[in-house]
């Protein structure tokens, strides 16, 4: 059943000019043209627009006819998608479609063009990324998408493990679309996610990590953790070992912010996890991400009482303190009013607590004499002396407490 949504056009769907352009265009031809799918749920929604993306009953190369005066890119002709450089942002537009089987969990072995709009909607994974918007027709919802919009609900458009057969990648965006809209999950659909999940293992780790990634990050990520532990247990398989610590894991987790890397560092602090940073190497996170997470994990039982126990943290972090202190505020379950307070002193009055900060460095070093590793060695020596209060970060006085230690 089709729903024309009456909206007032002029004040909810202001679609950018550099993508109404591009529609109006494909109108003129002769073609129809929709914006489709999660623009459009972002717009309902109140939220920011990421990007436009525009479905139509032109083949390919007729798409790219229309627009042979503009740079077009054949981002993937055997799917129908070509992009289009529309005042120098790239518009995706692909042809109508449906699919035919799926063999290997992710991708259908053969795109059928179709002339049907709601044929095309007819494949998309859940019924709030399956609107449509043109200017002629407002939003059109074929799957009562807009009910389940203002229900906050996430419901698969079909048989929902027919869907997740399909696309096993559609089992981690369900939860993750839950996540970031705070939304809940209706039945039929989270049965089929648990029903399901193992064919996650066809899915690649890179896509898996970043939808994972997306899901921590969403405002709703604690109470779907719990529920969809067995989800994650397939890519995360520590997770199966944790049994009496759920109820200290999840009490950790509900005071933490909206960090995705203080969350996974609490997750991966678990005693399950008795290798986190190779967890991580799994899940194909960046090196720099990884130095992120292990900082915490390294630096858990750090001590933060003294001005001088902070400034040695310090000297040891990448990370910002408040990044390393939400983690821990988190993991030991208290607030450390006095910690922030003595780092912003320190920060406000310069302490010095790194070599950087040091008024020696290595050529007054090879200036008194000093040579190859005892330049470093000296130079920390006295770096420590200064954090720890024993020294003045002063050159003269650091050059005589040099001396006074050497004879």
């Amino acid at each position: 059943m089709i729903i024309i949504l009456q909206y007032n056009n002029d004040m909810l769907i202001k679609i950018p000019e550099y993508v109404a352009t591009l529609m109006k265009k494909l109108n003129e031809n002769g073609y129809e043209c929709f914006v489709v799918g999660g623009a459009i749920r972002s717009i309902l929604l109140n939220m920011p627009v990421n990007d436009y993306d525009l479905t139509t009953n032109a083949l390919p190369e007729e798409t790219k006819s229309v627009f042979q005066s503009y740079h077009t890119i054949d981002t993937g002709l055997q799917h129908g998608t070509v992009t289009i450089i529309s005042n120098h942002i790239p518009v995706e537009i692909t042809t109508y479609r449906k699919d035919a089987e799926y063999k290997d969990h992710r991708h259908p072995d053969e795109v059928i063009f179709t002339t049907t709009l709601q044929d095309d909607c007819a494949r998309r994974d859940f019924t709030i990324n399956a609107f449509c918007y043109s200017q002629n027709t407002g939003i059109l919802d074929f799957f009562d998408g807009k009910q389940d919009l203002d229900n906050k609900i996430i419901r698969c458009i079909g048989n929902p493990k027919q869907r997740f057969e399909e696309d096993a990648l559609r089992i981690l965006r369900a939860i993750r679309f839950a996540s970031q809209l705070n939304f809940s999950i209706e039945y039929h659909t989270s049965e089929a996610i648990l029903a399901k999940k193992d064919t996650l293992s066809y899915v690649s780790m890179e896509r898996i990590q970043e939808e994972f990634t997306k899901f921590l990050k969403g405002p709703g990520f604690l109470p779907l953790f719990y529920p969809y532990r067995k989800v994650f247990a397939v890519f995360l398989k520590e997770l199966n070992n944790i049994k009496e610590d759920w109820d200290v894991l999840l009490q950790q987790l509900a005071v933490s912010n909206e960090d995705v890397y203080v969350r996974l560092a609490i997750i991966l602090s678990c005693p399950a996890f008795y290798d986190p940073k190779s967890v991580l190497k799994q899940l194909k996170y960046a090196n720099k991400e990884i130095n992120t997470v292990m900082q915490m994990i390294d630096h858990r039982k750090a001590p933060i009482s003294t001005r001088v126990e902070i400034r040695h943290l310090l000297n040891s972090l990448t990370i910002s303190f408040e990044t390393y202190l939400q983690y821990r505020e988190a993991m030991d379950r208290k607030k450390y009013p006095a910690s922030y307070a003595l780092y912003h002193s320190i920060i406000t009055n310069k302490d010095c607590y790194s070599l950087s900060q040091l008024s020696l460095n290595g050529k007054d070093m090879l200036a008194l004499g000093y040579t190859g590793k005892a330049i470093s060695e000296n130079l920390q020596y006295l770096l420590n002396s200064v954090i720890e209060d024993k020294v003045a970060n002063n050159k003269e006085e650091l050059i005589a407490y040099l001396k006074k230690a050497a004879s």
